[in-house]
């Protein structure tokens, strides 16, 4: 059987990688207080893989092997394959609660993505078609976990990568050999990246088109993150250690994130997809557009996350008896309106699907897709607001599981008790949702949300320089016309 058990991933784990956490180097992943419970959680979603009720509806028959592999590695041909990826991609959302934007199927998405645009990526070079083919090939003959890298570091945003006073600040290309290419430098921002099997960078990101310097950055490629020379350097954990009463979000999907250092790294050969291509680069979002298959995971995990808020907020409200009041019920109604909405665009976009030039398959609309991810941060945010609105202080009045059975346990059960929830429960309610409104992990996810697809505002202003206004100009030059 190819798709693999948690015990399986965890064990994979334990590899030497280079994990730097908060001062020190990680001996290893699965066994380190601030990182054990989030293997231990994705462990679980490979077991998911294994359940009896599920298998049939996570996996597909391999083209190659004719074993079961995950869905989120099928090159979707029809109507048909979109909703079965969709049906495997909700039972992992709904599993996690919406938490995990990077669970292991959204870098497969995004594998398959590119495999399907094979042809783009060989047009100069063939060797890079093939690498990218036989690449997704083993991703999913082996159930790897992916993290992925896109962007450059911070240093100066003023200045191209190609005009850094350090040319290896960025990732960049060092010397070229008959093995492969060795680059150093970093690139930004490996999310899961301590439990990962692979690394994966796609070309991407814009370059100056006339500077020869450019060339050295233009690069897309896969390494296994153990690989010398590679290593990860994390913020600090979010997951505290507490008990998950105290912290039930932070305690279990801290995704982690994390900044990839190469020294002198080497990329073999048949593990590059793309080098010195700066057209490609620079027109990868356009031609290459990964993120028409990866939005359905990202659609799949808002809607998973949005039912959850709206429990939460639904149960918050009930809890201290403020479902009467008309403003309260017009901000639920509020979440429920966004949940339809974010539906509505998925629906719309696998509605849409089609061929484009130059990819294998079919892809889910763009349009709404576009609409979708300009829309979602400011959605998001106002919900969390919504959610600090109708809990206000009682946010900030929440004791811990110490106190909630310690010597003050009458007290916690006569002055914390809710409208319709005994003290314990509603304590246990309002922390879960200060998880995610409140803690370092809730302000990490709302950063998350907010500026995962990109900047809005660049994102928008692309939209008006490459919209087609055809329809809408000639509708006013008919009403003129028809006067």
């Amino acid at each position: 059987m190819v798709v693999r058990t948690g015990a399986q991933f965890l064990e994979g784990l334990r590899d030497g990688r280079e994990i730097w956490l908060e001062g020190e180097r990680v001996e290893d992943v699965t066994a380190h207080p601030k990182l054990e419970r989030m293997a231990q959680t994705l462990a679980s979603v490979y077991d998911l893989q294994h359940d009896p009720e599920l298998h049939e509806q996570m996996t597909f028959k391999s083209p190659s092997s004719g074993e079961p592999v995950a869905l989120s590695y099928i090159i979707p041909e029809t109507q048909d394959d979109l909703m079965r990826r969709r049906k495997a991609l909700e039972i992992v959302a709904h599993a996690s609660y919406g938490m995990l934007g990077r669970a292991p199927d959204y870098v497969n998405i995004q594998v398959t993505a590119a495999r399907q645009m094979a042809k783009v990526y060989g047009e100069n070079d063939g060797r890079f078609s093939d690498n990218i083919i036989a690449y997704h090939e083993y991703i999913r003959e082996n159930d790897v976990c992916l993290t992925h890298t896109f962007g450059h570091p911070q240093v100066n945003r003023a200045l191209a990568v190609t005009e850094l006073s350090d040319p290896y600040i960025a990732l960049g290309v060092v010397d070229t050999t008959s093995e492969g290419l060795i680059v150093s430098g970093s690139k930004l921002l490996a999310t899961l990246a301590p439990f990962s099997d692979e690394i994966f960078a796609p070309i991407y990101r814009p370059l100056p088109p006339n500077d020869p310097n450019s060339e050295k950055y233009a690069i897309g490629f896969a390494l296994p993150v153990a690989t010398p020379g590679l290593k990860f350097i994390c913020r600090e954990s979010y997951d505290l250690g507490r008990s998950l009463y105290d912290y039930p979000l932070s305690g279990q999907f801290d995704e982690m994130d994390a900044l990839a250092v190469f020294d002198n790294v080497l990329i073999p050969w048949d593990r590059v997809f793309a080098h010195g291509d700066v057209e490609l680069g620079n027109l990868n979002l356009g031609r290459v557009a990964l993120w028409r298959q990866y939005m359905q995971q990202v659609a799949v995990k808002n809607i998973a996350k949005l039912e959850f808020v709206l429990g939460i907020t639904h149960g918050i409200a009930e809890a201290i008896g403020i479902t009467q009041y008309g403003h309260v019920q017009e901000k639920i109604s509020e979440i429920i309106d966004t949940l339809e909405t974010v539906r509505a665009y998925m629906r719309a976009a696998e509605a849409d699907a089609e061929h484009i030039e130059g990819g294998v398959g079919i892809w889910p609309g763009a349009e709404p897709w576009i609409a979708m991810r300009h829309w979602w941060p400011d959605a998001y945010t106002r919900i969390m607001w919504i959610i600090g609105q109708l809990a206000a202080g009682g946010l900030m009045l929440t004791p811990t599981e110490q106190d909630v059975e310690g010597p003050i346990s009458d007290s916690i059960a006569k002055f914390y008790q809710g409208a319709a929830i005994n003290g314990p429960e509603r304590v246990r309610l309002f922390r879960l949702a200060w998880d995610l409104v409140g803690t370092q992990f809730g302000s990490r996810q709302a950063l998350y949300e907010r500026f995962f697809n990109g900047d809005v505002t660049q994102l928008r202003m692309r939209r008006f320089q490459t919209y087609d206004y055809t329809r809408a100009d000639q509708s006013v030059k008919s009403f003129f016309e028809n006067l």
